[in-house]
């Protein structure tokens, strides 16, 4: 016969029936598992063998979630602060639009089910383990991940000083009230539920996390200063509560225009900015979009990349309402940053600005079709670079990638690569220097080996 063990457990498991917010936590098969567990041990006659699988499989899943998020420590108190930080509820998703300023009610609420969960918290698998005489897995304490070293780290390092921070409050002996509101401030700042797990995602009726967005950085890219400055003052206003305004980025293939936008999540990730890539398409789509984001308390950039639309393709008039024009206002927490080759994103033809026999009202057309890309009220030109311009972004990714070639020899090889490939543009000089450095690496004297780089059909 098994015996109870822990002060904390009761004849009902750990007394989880108690939650009113967070009762999604119930269903975690996780955490059932620990109920079954206590149950078992409370159950006249239960054999040791069933027990001892309950506890190994609750074990396993644990060091899964761990692996899977990088944890380092007490596997169980890890498991149950994500379960609380990644809770969508009505406490938590106010706490994400509003911080503290939220109903008393609610206020009330939340704090009943602070108090069951640092009990669920506190909940120690090793006085169990101690107690039926097996394996006290002291790893379960003091476990270590794999881990992770890559261009996430920044992203990585943010979440873990989020989550350690108030791991630290759940453990000490904190009030209630003081738990509350740190937990209604990370809510706040870091958002809840997938808004905390993601910071990227794609649309399929409805918000899809992306795991590994895109980690380029703005000082990655050389040159475009002017252009790099408006998005950042833009969505700086955004991140800020201020107005923003919709940004047309227009140009050349290979300036820098997408990298550009993507690099704006990772500079204003941590400070509540989301962002939403969208295909052409899924446009159509946008006043779901705009009901999604609206209920939320961070901020997001629509992003659709290379957009245009042929003269036969008549979907822009609904697209353009829909962007500003339709009675649904735009949420204050929303905006959209768009890329393409052309200014004013339809094709056009001369015969647009040309009497013909059809059309009565020949200019009504051509403003038509200029006033989708009115819907922005920026747009910023992205052309490529003059070769001066082109041998500088060759240079400085030089240095960055410690090439060492002889300036000259280099500048000489990257004007042949453009003319043989894609012409200039921030694309061809990257795409130069990934091919020096994976297969045509410098010798010890800092040259090229001949041998390697053949000056054959006038490119490398």
């Amino acid at each position: 016969m098994l015996n109870r063990g822990s002060d904390n457990m009761s004849n009902d498991g750990l007394n989880l029936q108690r939650l009113l917010l967070y009762r999604q936590i119930l269903e975690d098969a996780t955490i059932r598992k620990a109920q079954e567990l206590v149950l078992m041990m409370d159950t006249p006659g239960q054999k040791l063998r069933s027990v001892e699988k309950c506890y190994y499989d609750m074990l396993q899943s644990l060091i899964k979630a761990a692996e899977r998020n990088q944890w380092n420590g007490d596997l169980w108190k890890n498991y149950v602060l994500e379960l609380v930080l990644n809770d969508e509820n009505i406490f938590s998703l106010a706490c994400e639009r509003s911080g503290e300023k939220i109903s008393a009610g609610l206020y009330q609420s939340a704090l009943n089910d602070i108090a069951v969960l640092k009990e669920l918290f506190n909940f120690n698998l090793l006085e169990i383990a101690d107690e039926l005489g097996m394996n006290p897995s002291v790893f379960s304490l003091n476990f270590q991940s794999i881990g992770s070293e890559n261009r996430f780290r920044s992203q990585y390092i943010f979440k873990c000083n989020q989550f350690h921070q108030l791991k630290e409050l759940f453990t000490q002996d904190e009030s209630p009230q003081a738990l509350l509101s740190a937990l209604a401030e990370f809510y706040h700042v870091a958002g809840c539920g997938t808004m905390r797990k993601f910071h990227a995602f794609s649309w399929n009726k409805g918000l899809q996390g992306i795991g590994n967005h895109d980690p380029v950085m703005l000082d990655d890219l050389v040159g475009y200063e002017y252009q790099k400055k408006i998005l950042l003052g833009n969505t700086e206003a955004l991140i800020s509560g201020k107005k923003a305004n919709n940004i047309l980025l227009y140009g050349e293939r290979g300036t820098g225009k997408s990298s550009s936008v993507k690099a704006l999540l990772n500079q204003f990730g941590d400070r509540g900015l989301r962002m939403i890539e969208l295909s052409k398409r899924q446009l159509l789509e946008l006043p779901d979009i705009i009901k999604t984001v609206s209920k939320r308390g961070l901020y997001f950039i629509i992003f659709i990349d290379d957009l245009s639309f042929e003269e036969f393709e008549i979907d822009y008039k609904e697209i353009k309402a829909g962007i500003d024009g339709s009675l649904q206002a735009s949420p204050d927490n929303m905006i959209l940053y768009v890329t393409s080759n052309r200014r004013h994103l339809i094709k056009e033809n001369w015969s647009d600005r040309k009497p013909s026999g059809e059309e009565v009202h020949i200019s009504d057309t051509y403003q038509e079709k200029l006033s989708f890309a009115d819907r922005f009220g920026i747009m910023i030109s992205y052309q490529s670079p003059n070769q001066e311009e082109y041998l500088q972004i060759i240079n400085e990714l030089a240095r960055r990638n410690k090439v060492a070639m002889p300036p000259k020899e280099l500048e000489k090889y990257a004007l042949q690569w453009e003319r043989k490939y894609h012409g200039r543009s921030g694309r061809t000089a990257q795409q130069f220097i990934t091919h020096i450095m994976a297969s045509n690496r410098p010798n010890a004297c800092g040259t090229l080996n001949r041998t390697q780089v053949p000056l054959r059909d006038g490119g490398l």
